[in-house]
């Protein structure tokens, strides 16, 4: 009398066949997926540390400001969060830095275009004051947009009222 333990050749063939196929169905659309979870990802980032600039400002009593395309220590950054001491929309040796940010730790993300005034040095920012209220270079209520875009060329934007909401849409 014959043993029956364990599986047969053709057993074994059909499942590795099943399993196949099923890779086959879902590679396509986990290719699609990955992008669109990079900029979200992305996205959210942008936007908590949008948050984290406003609620440091608050806590701190102090402007605390987000400058784009901002070097720091002779490397570029796509932005950068830090306190503002002399309250001038500018990085300056010394002052803290609470995050720097490289838009090529999300894998096919770039900006695609930022609506937030210059400071004096050029560069776009935006700083939060001590009451949470947004300010440009100028003094006046800052707002603003980052809109980010995939290699699928979808868009997403953060957007920054005059007020202080921060969203993404």
């Amino acid at each position: 009398m014959m043993r029956k333990d364990g599986f047969t050749l053709m057993e074994l063939l059909v499942i590795i066949i099943i399993l196949g196929v099923l890779a086959a169905i879902a590679i396509p659309g986990f290719s699609v997926w990955l992008p669109n979870y990079r900029l979200k990802h992305a996205a959210r980032d942008m936007f908590s540390n949008f948050q984290l600039a406003k609620l440091t400002a608050i806590r701190r009593g102090t402007n605390c400001t987000i400058t784009f395309n901002q070097e720091v220590g002779g490397q570029a950054y796509d932005y950068v969060v830090y306190v503002d001491s002399d309250n001038d929309l500018e990085y300056d040796a010394g002052e803290e830095v609470i995050t720097k940010v490289l838009w090529t730790n999300y894998k096919g993300v770039t900006d695609n275009g930022l609506t937030f005034a210059n400071n004096d040095d050029g560069l776009p920012s935006i700083a939060f004051r001590s009451n949470g209220l947004p300010r440009n270079n100028a003094g006046g209520f800052g707002a603003g947009t980052v809109s980010l875009i995939n290699e699928k060329n979808k868009i997403t934007k953060v957007v920054v009222s005059s007020v202080g909401n921060i969203r993404i849409q």
